[in-house]
Parts: C-alpha cells; sequence; structure tokens
C-alpha cells in the first residue's frame, strides 16, 4: 500500500470529552519522503467583466468580488506556525460579500452559524478552532513551475474550508491548488439552474487565469477537481476547455441526469467533449438508485476519455470532504449522519486515489499509473472499494480540428474522418450542413481558400445528394479554380435532378460557360 500522509495535524478528532480536540498520532499516517511543505495565501480582487447587484435599495451595480485560496509547494521560515481550523473560518466568514452589497446578511452568514457549527456544539467547535493544520500562511513558494489543480466547491459546502485538507495534502505532493468560495449570480445564495452553473464556472475560468500569473504555476498542466455542484461544473469546464489535462470529480450527480436538469441543460454539455483522463467516485448507494437497464450512464457515454469509475461501500455524501476527518461528528439532519468508524480511512483511501491520478496525468508518473491500474485491496475490512477502468477510444475530429486540417492543406484526410461519424456519431456537429456551409462560405468567401474548401464541397454533396445549394456552390468552386469542366458537370447535376431552387443561377452561369 502506498504511504499516504493527510498530516496529524489534518486529521481533526473529537474526542467524547466535549471541550477536547487533539491531533491524531502521527505514527498511524506517516509521511512520504520527498513531500513539500505548504504555503497558503488568500488573494482578493474583483472581476470586473461581471457585475452584482446590491440588496440594500437602491439596487446597485458591484464588480463580482472573488477570493482566491491558493496552496503551494514552500519553504516556510524556521519555526512558523501553521494556520489553525480557526484561521480558515474566519477567512469563510470574509467570503460573503462586503456589506456594501448584501446588507445585513454578511452578518447572517457568518461560518459559525453554519451546519457544522450547530453540530458540534459552541464548546467543542470552539476546540476545533483551535486545532492546527499544515499551511503556513504568506509563506516564500518554491520556484517551480508545479501543476495546477483548481477545485469546484459543492452546494452546502460552499466554503474552501471543506476542502483545506485536500488542498493541503495536494500541495504537499507537489501541486497548486487554487479555489474560490462558491456564490450565487447576484447572491451569496447558490441557485441550482443553468444560470447558477455557469456562473460557477465562469468563477472557475477566472481562479486559472489568476493563479496562471504566477511564476510557481505550469502554464502546461491544468487539473480539475469537483464535488457536488462544482463536479458538474467542473465537467462542462472541462467538455469545453481543451486545456484541462485531468478531471476528478467526487459524489456529484453527473453519472446519470440530474433533478435539477444540470449539467445537461448547459450548452457546452456533450460527453464526446469529454477528452481527458476522468476519475469519479460516488458511493455504491449512488448507483444502485439510478442504475437502470437501459439508462447509459456518462461513464457510458464518454467514450473519448480514459476513464475511472470509483465505488465506495459506506461513505456518505460529506465522507467525501474534509469533514470526514471530524471523529464522533455528530448527525446533522438533512446535512449528514453521524461519522462512523472508518470514515477517515475511507476518506483517506479515496485521496489516495485522486493523488495517484493527478500524479499519473498531470507529472507523468509511472508509478501512479500503475496504481490506477490495480483493484483496490485495503487492508482494513470496513474499507470495501471498486474499481473500474475504460481506455478512450480514438477520439473523432472536433469542428475545430476539422477547420484547421482544411487550412493547412490535409482536407483529404479530414474528410474520411467526418465520413467515418455517421456510423460512430451522427449527430455530430460536423455532419450538419448549415455547419458545412458556415465552414464553406468563411473559408472560400472571406479567406478566398478555394482549393483548401473543394474537398469539404465535395463532402456536402455526397451528405446531401439533394442540396441545390450544396450541388450549386461545387460548382461555383470549380469555377474560380477555372476547372470549367468540371463546373459544367455540376450545374448539368442539378438541372437533371430538377431541384427548382438555384435553376435559374445554374442555366445562367452554364450559358457562360460555353460562350466562353
Amino acid at each position: 500500500m502506498v504511504n499516504i500522509r493527510i498530516c496529524s495535524v489534518l486529521v481533526l478528532i473529537m474526542n467524547t470529552t466535549p471541550s477536547l480536540a487533539e491531533p491524531l498520532d502521527a505514527a498511524s499516517l506517516g509521511r512520504e519522503p520527498g513531500q513539500y511543505s505548504v504555503g497558503f495565501q488568500l488573494l482578493e480582487t474583483v472581476d470586473s467583466t461581471r457585475a452584482v447587484t446590491a440588496v440594500p435599495l437602491p439596487r446597485k451595480a458591484y464588480p463580482r468580488p472573488i477570493r482566491t485560496y491558493l496552496w503551494y509547494p514552500a519553504n516556510p521560515p524556521d519555526g512558523a506556525q501553521a494556520v489553525r481550523f480557526g484561521r480558515y473560518a474566519e477567512l469563510a466568514d470574509g467570503d460573503i460579500w462586503p456589506t456594501e452589497i448584501i446588507g445585513e446578511l454578511r452578518e447572517k452568514l457568518k461560518y459559525s452559524r453554519r451546519v457544522l457549527a450547530r453540530s458540534l456544539g459552541s464548546e467543542r467547535f470552539d476546540a476545533l478552532l483551535r486545532q492546527p493544520f499544515e499551511a503556513v500562511e504568506s509563506a516564500q513558494a518554491l520556484e517551480g513551475p508545479f501543476p495546477l489543480i483548481v477545485i469546484g466547491q459543492g452546494l452546502y459546502y460552499e466554503s474552501p474550508v471543506a476542502f483545506a485538507a485536500l488542498a493541503e495534502f495536494l500541495a504537499g505532493q507537489g501541486f497548486v491548488v487554487a479555489t474560490c468560495p462558491l456564490a450565487g449570480t447576484n447572491s451569496p445564495i447558490v441557485t441550482v439552474d443553468v444560470r447558477g452553473l455557469e456562473t460557477q464556472i465562469r468563477d472557475l475560468e477566472f481562479v486559472i487565469a489568476q493563479a496562471r500569473q504566477l511564476p510557481y504555476v505550469s502554464g502546461e498542466k491544468l487539473g480539475l477537481f469537483g464535488f457536488d455542484m462544482g463536479g458538474m461544473a467542473g465537467l462542462v469546464l472541462t467538455m469545453r476547455n481543451a486545456d484541462v489535462d485531468a478531471f476528478v470529480s467526487v459524489s456529484t450527480g453527473i453519472l446519470y441526469p440530474h433533478s435539477s436538469g444540470i449539467p445537461i441543460a448547459s450548452p457546452d454539455y456533450d460527453p464526446m467533449a469529454l477528452r481527458v483522463p476522468w476519475l469519479h467516485s460516488v458511493p455504491s448507494s449512488w448507483i444502485r438508485q439510478t442504475e437502470q437497464p437501459d439508462n447509459q450512464s456518462l461513464y457510458d457515454l464518454a467514450h473519448n476519455s480514459d476513464r475511472y469509475l470509483l465505488i465506495t461501500e459506506g461513505m456518505g455524501h460529506v465522507d467525501y470532504t474534509g469533514y470526514a476527518l471530524i471523529k464522533d461528528r455528530p448527525a446533522m439532519a438533512g446535512y449528514w449522519e453521524a461519522a462512523k468508524p472508518g470514515d477517515i480511512d475511507r476518506y483517506a483511501s479515496v485521496v489516495r486515489y485522486i493523488s495517484n491520478f493527478y500524479k499519473a496525468y498531470l507529472k507523468d508518473d509511472p508509478d501512479s499509473l500503475a496504481y490506477l491500474s490495480k483493484e483496490p485491496a485495503e487492508s482494513k475490512p470496513e474499507i470495501k472499494l471498486h474499481l473500474e477502468h475504460r481506455s478512450a477510444a480514438s477520439a473523432s475530429i472536433t469542428y475545430e480540428e476539422f477547420v484547421q486540417a482544411v487550412i493547412a492543406g490535409h482536407a483529404e484526410d479530414a474528410v474520411e474522418k467526418v465520413r467515418a461519424l455517421q456510423k460512430t456519431a451522427p449527430d455530430h456537429v460536423l455532419l450538419n450542413e448549415a455547419y458545412l456551409q458556415r465552414i464553406v462560405l468563411s473559408l472560400s468567401g472571406t479567406w478566398g481558400l478555394n482549393e483548401e474548401v473543394l474537398p469539404v464541397l465535395r463532402l456536402r454533396v455526397a451528405l446531401f445528394p439533394n442540396s441545390a445549394e450544396a450541388l450549386y456552390l461545387l460548382a461555383e468552386g470549380h469555377i474560380k479554380l477555372e476547372d470549367y469542366p468540371a463546373a459544367i458537370d455540376g450545374y448539368n447535376r442539378l438541372l437533371e435532378q430538377e431541384l427548382g431552387e438555384f435553376e435559374r443561377a445554374a442555366i445562367s452561369r452554364l450559358e457562360w460557360l460555353l460562350s466562353q
């Protein structure tokens, strides 16, 4: 078994004595050699391209506040003190928009009034606040560059506090980890709809752009991690951003259609556009509730992704967050069950797979890739995992790849790949006549690439033989290349089929050609 450390200072154990909290014995998880010390920094700015409206009347627009939490490999000074849970909780209070935007809601939404604090009670929550973590705030970053991992938060777990433990652990493995609070479009309260989803996606895009301005962050390797609604946002972001290199989703409703309609309702949702390695972990109970004989999951449909499905026994929604590390956590109706024996070990097992997945695909580590090829074999009986893997199929050509191939003079090869889509992906955008028309008009009409676009004109006629416009434009394409016999043949084909539309124009062009 890989020796993993979710740091003793990260594993928060609440004793049966309500006022006490002690960290786990360091020897129980150990620390891998060669790992990094961790730094932490908060970046506060605004996204001036978007506005949020104030609650107090009269309504007023403000630039959208963005707070980026950063964890990174660092060289802290000797004797530096690690942040405590209370520091993260304090920052969570600041995640709520300023008073001038939301008025008294800022005070009402403090972290000390949220679910975790209420479930623990004042004494146990105060003890938790004193618990040390691993990161040293404002520690000097190592030179890098290090791969970037961006975390999408979940509904009811909007604060980065929920994944601070995971972020610190991954930073100790040699990654820069960034996230921002989950907030609604015009309110701190999130709407679970397409608009709310798009807001979170744009927030994550902002975080990516901001983090990549830092000198120690790699511009070449990017991973996404998403939990709950953050998994939906991460999925769509991965589908529409070819720069993402690896995607992890946990305890998020993306395998089958979700009752909210998202993320499927997003205009960027396309299972065939998921082209990067993907690790998805859910409780086994979720599979049993949603699996139906004729209902294909995203895991079945994402043919272009090298994908892993990690199914866990005994884990609830909360157990995929850092709150799983709080021993004896009381139940909270509507949110989570009481903590169970083995929760910390099950959480650590999932994190072990997440870590190896990122090291395999963001660091090209062969040992980590080998780890992912093994069926889980945990040493403790309460840990039951099942791992499935499906390799990616040969990815079909994309719209952008097709256009680039045509411009580069490789249209014939690109056209053959489009023809193959008739069997494998009959609904592909490149089999849509309107899209082929736009390609033709842009490349030929706007840019004058008449020779390069000729195979596309032929493809359109082959796919849509009864299209008068397709036949007419193919003949026009031959005229532009001064291949008059081919143009005459094209106009005659149009007239022979008696397609009606374009007949007068074809007759006129034939008369002109024959007079030459």
